[in-house]
């Protein structure tokens, strides 16, 4: 399955790994830079540090292992140095993804890289300007009381505060990346393992894999994290499809299950929008233009993907003057595509009617995909019941021979196939409705 969108541009694969290649490069020789820059400041930033964390005021604060503190040095300096080099890092990721992605992923990702920004700020200032400090000074205390003499390992306690903040980082994306991915609506219980598998397997790896020093603990806190992404995103997780909301899949005549939408065009302001309070046993989503707007294409092909739809029914035109790049994309991912032509339904009033809904309704019932066509008669006989119509036109010619015809505000349209014709006038006589039959004349 693949999508050529129209904005697209056909290129070779190798092209994609190019650019990423010159990208990646370009990270990280600005990182390299800006990390040696921090390696010429980094003694005065960590000796600032260790005094606004050291709990004591003097003498408690020590350093066991030289080489580790070399290690902290360097580690600091490229932490620092990744920080100052993020906001190209999220530039070139946006400008590296952009064009591969849906409106709605669009949206979920520029809110994400804010989130993230956010979390990394909070994170850093919460838990060295207040939460650790307030920590190391409740220990020494405790030290204190118990009269013990209060050692502490300057490496030990900074590689504490780094993990900390790092589990702290990951986390919060994790989190942002779950409840952003719901509020855009790409969340729900039809899609929620997709997200569980991708968010919480890069959470857990990142974090086993960043902090092997801590061996089992590492494992209890990525369970942790991971358990807390699921309770925050619970919502989301357990939602149902926003434009499925109260309506239930179809099931067609061999059983299997239809997620079918109706895209209810109004084609450019040529045809109708569909009545208020339209009994449909599918969704509408309201579209002007798919014709002529690529923007309202792609929002079609990302419910289509997001919700997997099997079937797309265009309410205004036959789904021909679509362009052929949008069928194929449909085709390409599973989905049947047709139209209900409504703009040739509309062309035979010049009057406005007061049974349009009813109309409507009876247009969708006489779909023979997903439902047999021996079932028609059921579909239509409980519209006309609830009805206040008094003359029915039922028309079984093909669109050529009924071109041009007219019909008063006070009949109701009913196009049928012809081999359907006596099996549905049988059921309409008990209602007593007055029927005129249009036929083609042999």
């Amino acid at each position: 399955m693949s999508l050529q969108l129209e904005h697209d541009r056909q290129s070779p694969v190798q092209e994609h790994f190019n650019e990423l290649t010159a990208r990646v490069t370009l990270l990280l020789f600005v990182t390299t830079l800006a990390t040696l820059a921090w390696l010429t400041q980094v003694d005065a930033f960590l000796d600032a540090l260790l005094r606004h964390l050291n709990p004591c005021d003097e003498g408690c604060l020590n350093l066991y292992d030289p080489a580790r503190w070399s290690a902290i040095r360097w580690m600091t300096a490229a932490i620092l140095g990744f920080i100052t080099a993020t906001p190209l890092l999220l530039q070139q990721a946006w400008s590296f993804a952009r064009p591969g992605l849906l409106p709605a992923e669009r949206t979920w990702m520029k809110y994400w890289f804010i989130a993230g920004i956010l979390s990394m700020f909070l994170a850093i200032t919460s838990t060295i300007g207040l939460f650790f400090p307030m920590i190391f000074e409740t220990g020494h205390r405790t030290h204190e009381s118990m009269l013990l003499d209060a050692r502490y390992d300057a490496v030990h306690m900074l590689s504490i505060v780094i993990a900390v903040i790092w589990t702290e980082i990951i986390v919060a994306c994790g989190i942002f990346a779950m409840m952003l991915a719901g509020i855009v609506g790409m969340l729900n219980k039809e899609s929620a393992d997709w997200w569980r598998l991708r968010v919480y397997g890069v959470v857990f790896l990142l974090l086993l894999a960043s902090l092997p020093e801590f061996g089992g603990l590492a494992v209890l806190m990525s369970a942790f994290a991971v358990g807390s992404i699921e309770l925050i995103s619970r919502r989301w997780l357990h939602a149902s499809s926003p434009i499925f909301r109260g309506q239930k899949p179809i099931m067609d005549g061999e059983g299997g299950i239809r997620n079918i939408l109706m895209v209810d065009c109004e084609c450019d302001g040529a045809a109708l929008p569909s009545p208020p309070q339209l009994n449909a046993p599918f969704p509408l989503y309201s579209a002007h233009s798919l014709c002529t707007m690529a923007s309202e294409r792609e929002h079609v092909l990302e419910l289509a993907l997001r919700h997997r739809l099997t079937d797309l029914i265009i309410s205004g035109c036959s789904s021909e003057p679509l362009p052929n790049s949008f069928k194929s994309n449909c085709k390409s991912i599973g989905c049947s595509l047709r139209g209900m032509n409504l703009l040739k339904t509309q062309s035979h009033r010049t009057l406005p009617s007061p049974f349009t809904r009813t109309e409507l309704e009876l247009k969708i019932a006489c779909l023979q995909d997903p439902w047999p066509s021996s079932t028609v008669h059921e579909r239509i006989i409980p519209i006309l019941k609830n009805s206040s119509i008094k003359e029915l036109i039922i028309d079984t010619r093909s669109p050529s021979e009924s071109w041009g015809m007219q019909i008063r505000p006070d009949q109701l349209l009913l196009e049928l196939d012809r081999s359907l014709l006596e099996s549905v006038k049988q059921h309409i006589k008990p209602l007593g409705i007055n029927t005129i039959v249009l036929e083609t004349i042999q």
